[in-house]
């Protein structure tokens, strides 16, 4: 989960296995289901029992791995990825590319999911570009 985006399809069957797990009998037999899965993925202040949701812990597992290209650029991963995918260094400023591996396709989802929630601090105002930057 942390570093490929699991498929749709993966992320409902394995909601669907831990909901058949959480209301089935002791005797295999199919229980009564009193809430929705996604009222059990509420935090237990919200009157849900505090499952995760899979899909967004997916997200900010892959998340984790943006901030990583953020924030630690002497690593081989940052140089490799970013000598295909975002030449000038800025992980939100990626090139679409013809066939993207998959590891960089899922980074790239997290980035387009995380990037309304980003800031950047002004400072001396040489690094703004007034064209580009998402403002």
């Amino acid at each position: 989960f942390s570093v490929f985006l699991a498929p749709k399809g993966i992320i409902e069957d394995l909601h669907s296995k831990m909901g058949r797990m959480w209301w089935n009998n002791n005797d295999k037999a199919r229980g009564w289901a009193m809430m929705t899965w996604k009222k059990l993925c509420y935090p237990k202040g919200m009157g849900g029992m505090g499952f995760r949701d899979l899909h967004l812990f997916n997200l900010a597992l892959l998340g984790r791995q943006v901030w990583r290209l953020m924030t630690q650029q002497d690593t081989l991963c940052f140089k490799v990825l970013s000598t295909k995918y975002f030449p000038d260094g800025d992980v939100f400023r990626y090139k679409q590319s013809d066939k993207p591996s998959f590891a960089w396709k899922s980074i790239a989802k997290a980035v387009d999911a995380l990037k309304d929630c980003f800031i950047w601090q002004v400072g001396d105002g040489n690094k703004i570009d007034l064209r580009r930057d998402h403002w």
